[in-house]
């Protein structure tokens, strides 16, 4: 139990302390991590090593393979386990291993059956939050799409017609987590919606703040796989800020 709660606090912290070493002598990360929204995963553990009260396993997750830390467990080769959640993070070193991890998903544990599994707190569009107290009530946003532009419930409410087309979007900037998987990742608003998705994840390679107004051109991307269960049913890439 303690080693879990060890755990959580060390992967708490890195949402506010980017940077910092930890007690544990973990280095720091060069991004954020990002929270996987797919809740439910199966692995088969490739292979396993023990450090520092934690337990890191190269697992294959269909036709992925990526790296794991938990909280130590006991482990089998060729098992097959499950776990809900997990937060990625990329560069990130292990001082006790004296190794770098390209990538590696942090997870509260793992289970011998999918019934057993204790699902982690509900995470909305989150990629390494950022909240703050100054981020706009998004029910008071009204924004007009901008000329030749589409509006944000327009996107959700057909997506298909929309796929690897360039978009003209614009909207009240709510969130932004710079650095992840080298882009910067902005979610915008602009007062509509579609069955209640009214929240749009653009990636850039361009610096705005939450409050800022922008109009981005970008391509939209369906269910953009990152691996690891890591999945965006609707995306906007590349996006670059007009005028």
């Amino acid at each position: 139990m303690r080693n879990k709660i060890k755990f959580l606090v060390v992967v708490a912290s890195v949402f506010v302390f980017f940077g910092c070493k930890d007690k544990q002598g973990y280095s720091k990360m060069d991004t954020a991590p990002v929270v996987s929204e797919n809740a439910t995963h199966k692995i088969v553990v490739n292979e396993f090593m023990d450090a520092a009260g934690y337990t890191y396993i190269n697992v294959s997750e269909e036709n992925e393979n990526y790296w794991m830390a938990i909280p130590a467990t006991k482990v089998e080769k060729g098992a097959t386990y499950y776990y809900a959640g997990g937060m990625l993070m990329k560069d990130f070193t292990s001082k006790e291993l004296d190794k770098t991890f390209d990538f590696i998903t942090f997870a509260e544990g793992i289970s011998t059956s999918e019934s057993t599994l204790a699902k982690p707190k509900e995470h909305v569009h989150t990629d390494g939050d950022n909240h703050t107290a100054n981020e706009p009530n998004v029910t008071d946003i009204k924004i007009e799409k901008a000329n030749g532009g589409v509006s944000v419930g327009e996107l959700y409410a057909n997506p298909a017609s929309f796929s690897t087309k360039v978009v003209i979007v614009k909207g009240e900037v709510v969130k932004v987590n710079n650095g992840i998987l080298d882009k910067n990742w902005v979610h915008i608003v602009d007062g509509s919606n579609f069955e209640g998705k009214n929240d749009l994840t653009i990636t850039t390679k361009s610096t705005v703040k939450v409050g800022d107004v922008v109009t981005f051109k970008a391509k939209v991307t369906l269910d953009k796989d990152f691996g690891a269960g890591y999945v965006y049913p609707l995306l906007l890439e590349d996006g670059e800020i007009v005028e």
